[in-house]
């Protein structure tokens, strides 16, 4: 089997590529010929992919996504593979993965938050209006065959917007390694982070893990974590615009106990190090974040625009936030967690649920519809 997987800059940093990543690492395990077009990418390459880099211009955003979205198909069209799947919004594959969600979704929850002119300018941005023009055209294509959606909010997302046959659309949320993420880690990597880092037993750590602040929803976790009488400190990790919150941070009081790590490869260890997870997303078709955290026992607080929320049990593995400003609601939820019997019950209750949602499992199930599509001789 041939597969080819699409991305226009590929960021291992990334939740998406993320996936993608241990998606990949599986079906090459399963004897898969894996060949990825991209612009860009980081990091290490797997010696075992058959990478190909697509050119172009960096800036500005618009010219760059149609000659991407150009390019890739004419590159793409020069092999013969037997399946092709786009994590990008482009023209030329027969599977498209939505794990950036609905772009017309995320402009209406962006703009909600922002006055006449500012919500004008991003309605008339080129980037925007050739973003939704792609959207609509790609997911009303024909020779779209199938979409993989990793939550069923962003499954009612594109049914609700566009003229797609349900049937087409595959619910699988995303996977993760649960060995690589693991309560035992709590004793040994994450016990030496917090010694290291000069937290004491009794104080909480509370972790924020994401790329992309003010969607992530940074900034009410900060204003909820001054306004909240828990003992503890507030880690940041992934990218973003550092000195913007660290202004934030330093007029709301609380500069001396938040700290903004950047991006990290070792992930686990700050999991491990954490008492509580918080992700007040804007919007996120489905953080794998927050299934890292349940499954280093660490229950998680997130909004109703995750797509995680549909796995969480109120009360059980963790708490969702009614909207992404409802700061005293995650003030409550933060003190509530702050209680360490109460925290310890939901811990074991997260770890319990996201068993569930094994790499392994995920990409059997991404493979078996692969099998269905190719034998339907898509």
């Amino acid at each position: 089997m041939r597969i080819a997987f699409i991305r226009t800059d590929f960021d291992p940093f990334g939740g998406a590529e993320l996936f993608t990543q241990r998606l990949v690492e599986s079906l090459i395990k399963k004897g898969v010929e894996v060949h990825f077009f991209a612009r860009t990418w980081k990091g290490e390459q797997n010696s075992a992919i058959h990478m190909h880099q697509i050119g172009g211009p960096g800036s500005p955003s618009v010219l760059r996504q149609f000659w991407f979205v150009n390019a890739v198909k004419r590159e793409v069209e020069k092999y013969s593979f037997d399946l092709v799947q786009s994590n990008e919004r482009t023209l030329c594959q027969q599977v498209y993965r939505a794990g950036d969600g609905v772009h017309a979704r995320w402009l209406e929850l962006r703009c909600a938050r922002f006055g006449f002119w500012r919500r004008l300018s991003i309605k008339i941005n080129p980037f925007h209006c050739y973003l939704l023009w792609l959207e609509k055209r790609m997911f009303e294509d024909a020779a779209l065959k199938a979409v993989i959606v990793n939550s069923n909010m962003v499954r009612k997302e594109i049914t609700s917007r566009f003229e797609i046959e349900d049937e087409k659309i595959h619910t699988i949320y995303n996977g993760i390694d649960i060995e690589k993420f693991h309560p035992r880690l709590r004793k040994t990597e994450g016990a030496q982070l917090r010694q290291q880092n000069g937290v004491r037993d009794d104080e909480l750590v509370i972790l924020f893990v994401g790329s992309g602040y003010e969607r992530k929803g940074l900034l009410p976790l900060l204003k909820a974590f001054a306004m909240s009488g828990v003992c503890g400190k507030l880690w940041v990790v992934g990218k973003g615009d550092v000195k913007k919150y660290q202004r934030e941070a330093r007029c709301l009081g609380i500069e001396d106990i938040v700290t903004f790590w950047g991006p990290q490869k070792n992930t686990p260890s700050f999991y491990a190090a954490a008492d509580i997870f918080v992700l007040p997303t804007l919007y996120d078709p489905f953080p794998s974040v927050i299934l890292e955290a349940m499954a280093s026992e660490v229950p998680v607080i997130t909004t109703v625009n995750s797509g995680a929320a549909e796995i969480i049990e109120q009360g059980k593995e963790g708490f969702v936030m009614s909207a992404p400003e409802a700061i005293e609601e995650l003030v409550s939820y933060i003190e509530q967690l702050s209680n360490y019997k109460l925290r310890g019950e939901m811990a074991k209750h997260a770890r319990m649920k996201v068993e569930n949602f094994s790499m392994k499992k995920k990409s059997e199930e991404t493979m078996q519809l692969y099998r269905t599509l190719i034998s339907q001789n898509i």
